[in-house]
């Protein structure tokens, strides 16, 4: 077999016609997408596709050891990844004993690619990337692809792991926690269930969230036995040319009826002594954990609570930087900051072991990680490694779409707010099933 050759091939297709097609090949068998959605937050202006998998695994271990090996092995094949890791791997990486059964959510999923798809939505342009033996062929099946048959979304109820007065209850009990001095700032969340039926499309869901709700790091992975459907706006961290960072969202408003309601609602986020706090304490967090794996003195907060605006929401959005140490491993990097702070709360061990205690399921691939690794040799690019927070992010299994939602509690937390902001989070998932909440 000849040696692999790298080729960049450009093609002519839009942004949307490609997410069509890619989408009429995850009908029958396993594709991966990153999309950015042309959102254009943090830099991310790619939208990076893979069919046709060398590999998939989808693993878990009870040591979390091998599976961190697993992933650097996996990371060192000279070939594209897409993964997931679950926040419940998040808990074994952190030596916290869960009080939950194990759930049905891997590890990590990953899937290995020799060519991906490539369009930047800078330049308009879309194009192979990789092994050019694989591109001809790709090329043909991705211009044969029959694009998915559009679908109505039937009214369905979701059900809640929590009832209202529970999820209030539950925010109180966080309260006496921060009142102990266990917790400073707790992510709690409630989770949804949403039975679709045997009709329903994953590849129409995302394309409604796609169109209605654009997001930074939005995400399709057909699985071998489920679905993830992402529309996340928040970047877990980014590795490249040695420099990794991490942007963690905290602060949330709704968006308003109108312009200058908009306008009143951008000053009330920025100007909160409450969601300044809540931001300001994950940023020290974050700082900490970026140390263990960075040179030292090199970690610095370049942003802090910069407004992001998205079509149902208003932001707060830090990013905090710093150089890596060198021979640093992937897994260190995992090691030091899964799961990210922004999900769980600070001090991070501590309240995750009480959000495992309220919380009365475990979150499985919800608040975990989906990213991408490109190794450059292969593809024209520089090496990347990128990760985004499993947030507006669901799991379709069995016909069944399952999500987490939530928001970090302290001590000045109203809990009527804190629960109306979960819906709001829940909002753009629950417009592309067609949901009405129970």
């Amino acid at each position: 077999m000849r040696d692999k050759i790298t080729a960049m091939h450009e093609i002519d297709m839009s942004a949307d016609e490609l997410v069509s097609s890619l989408l009429g090949i995850a009908e029958t068998e396993p594709v991966c997408i990153l999309d950015s959605c042309g959102a254009g937050h943090l830099g991310s202006h790619l939208l990076i596709a893979g069919i046709e998998p060398r590999s998939i695994i989808e693993f878990s271990d009870n040591d979390p050891e091998i599976t961190l090996s697993k992933f650097d092995s996996l990371l060192s094949g000279g070939e594209a990844l897409f993964f997931s890791m679950s926040y419940d791997f998040g808990m074994r990486v952190q030596r916290i004993v869960s009080r939950h059964p194990r759930g049905v959510e891997p590890d990590l999923f990953a899937a290995t690619f020799e060519t991906l798809l490539i369009h930047d939505y800078e330049s308009h342009t879309t194009y192979f990337a990789g092994d050019d033996q694989n591109i001809a062929r790709l090329k043909r099946k991705l211009r044969l692809a029959i694009p998915p048959a559009g679908r109505g979304s039937p009214r369905i109820t979701a059900a809640s792991n929590f009832t209202k007065a529970g999820y209030l209850q539950a925010i109180q009990a966080v309260k006496e926690h921060i009142c102990g001095g266990d917790t400073y700032q707790s992510n709690l969340t409630q989770c949804f269930d949403i039975p679709l039926g045997s009709e329903a499309s994953t590849t129409n869901i995302f394309l409604r969230l796609r169109k209605q709700h654009p997001a930074s790091f939005a995400a399709y992975f057909k699985r071998l036995d489920s679905t993830v459907i992402s529309a996340s706006p928040e970047r877990f961290f980014k590795l490249q040319n040695g420099r990794i960072s991490t942007s963690p969202i905290k602060g949330t408003r709704e968006r308003g009826e109108d312009s200058e309601h908009d306008e009143r609602l951008r000053r009330e986020l920025l100007e909160s002594p409450k969601d300044i706090a809540e931001n300001t304490m994950i940023v020290d967090l974050l700082r900490n954990d970026l140390g263990r794996v960075c040179e030292f003195g090199s970690v610095e907060v370049e942003k802090l609570c910069d407004l992001e605006e998205h079509s149902t929401l208003f932001h707060l959005v830090s990013t905090v930087a710093g150089k890596l140490r060198a021979g640093t491993a992937y897994s260190d990097i995992i090691r030091a900051l899964f799961p990210c702070g922004s999900i769980t709360g600070a001090p991070k061990l501590s309240t995750m072991r009480i959000i495992d205690d309220i919380e009365p399921t475990p979150r499985g691939l919800s608040m975990g990680a989906l990213g991408y690794y490109v190794p450059g040799e292969l593809f024209g690019v520089p090496e990347l490694l990128e990760t985004s927070v499993a947030i507006r992010t669901m799991v379709v299994r069995e016909d069944v779409a399952t999500f987490n939602v939530g928001g970090g509690i302290v001590i000045d937390s109203d809990p009527e707010s804190e629960y109306r902001e979960t819906l709001t989070k829940a909002k753009a998932l629950f417009s592309s099933l067609g949901v009405g909440v129970s």
